[in-house]
């Protein structure tokens, strides 16, 4: 039977109170007991607050590649220089409390290979470790921990970036629209909190009207409620506006700021 009358780590005996209206004797804690407590109860919270950034980013559905991204490892050059000070600009404006500015959405172009998409990573992951996670998350998976459940806590860590490409959205506007599941993933994305990424747009050969659709749908819904949107896409201004269609291209560049990346190889009109 554990002696709880001496201090488990120094052996001193440890003060002793008696609970009247219980009737019992407890033994108050020595405070090297204490320290040490602390010490596991800060790295236990800070485990778990990990925890629900790792999760953020699994929920922002970053691929592991896009995980790794973040502008403390970017590496900058004359070519990409402006494109990562418009990410920091963004990523400043979404971590602002009180909203964003009028034009509070970002188009980044650029050749393949030139750092779109790890400039639109960087700035969900860079955003997901910065933002203020909620105190019920942490403590959810504090318990959860403690009761060995860790299959349970990977769905309620909600992320308030989404990150989605563009022949992933047209699938869940389109094809799969009819499933429950599928129009609620498809509305979270529509409707993410601070921002929504779309990868890669003007790289499908999908019907062009049915794009065009999908586009206004999800531009100006984002537009006439001031949400954060990113784009990133190798089609020039012109070519965007008549991929995308005039009407939603308008409401785009009301809104957003352009940043061409030019590569060494080839400019960009």
């Amino acid at each position: 039977m554990e002696d709880k009358s001496h201090c488990r780590i120094c052996g001193k005996l440890k003060e002793k109170k008696h609970i009247k209206y219980v009737n019992i004797d407890v033994y108050i804690e020595c405070e090297c007991e204490r320290k040490l407590r602390e010490e596991k109860e800060q790295a236990d919270y800070e485990y778990a607050k990990e925890t629900a950034i790792r999760l953020r980013n699994i929920n922002s559905r970053l691929s592991n590649l896009g995980q790794k991204a973040s502008f403390k490892t970017a590496k900058v050059d004359k070519y990409n220089e402006v494109a990562v000070r418009g990410g920091k600009y963004l990523l400043n404006q979404l971590l602002k409390q009180g909203g964003t500015e009028s034009k509070n959405s970002l188009v980044l172009q650029g050749n393949r290979g030139s750092g779109k998409t790890y400039i639109a990573c960087a700035i969900i992951n860079d955003f997901n470790e910065r933002y203020p996670v909620h105190e019920a998350y942490i403590n959810q998976i504090l318990e959860e921990r403690k009761n060995l459940c860790y299959e349970k806590y990977f769905s309620p860590v909600k992320s308030p970036c989404k990150f989605i490409t563009e022949m992933d959205l047209y699938v869940l506007f389109y094809e799969d629209y009819n499933y429950c599941k599928t129009e609620s993933l498809l509305d979270e994305m529509k409707k993410a909190e601070k921002l929504l990424v779309i990868d890669d747009v003007g790289a499908s050969n999908y019907d062009k009207n049915r794009l065009q659709t999908m586009y206004l749908n999800i531009i100006d819904y984002r537009y006439s409620q001031g949400l954060p949107l990113m784009l990133t896409t190798n089609l020039t201004k012109a070519e965007l506006s008549d991929y995308i269609g005039d009407r939603c291209f308008d409401r785009l560049r009301s809104c957003s700021y352009f940043v061409d990346i030019v590569s060494p190889e080839s400019r960009r009109g």
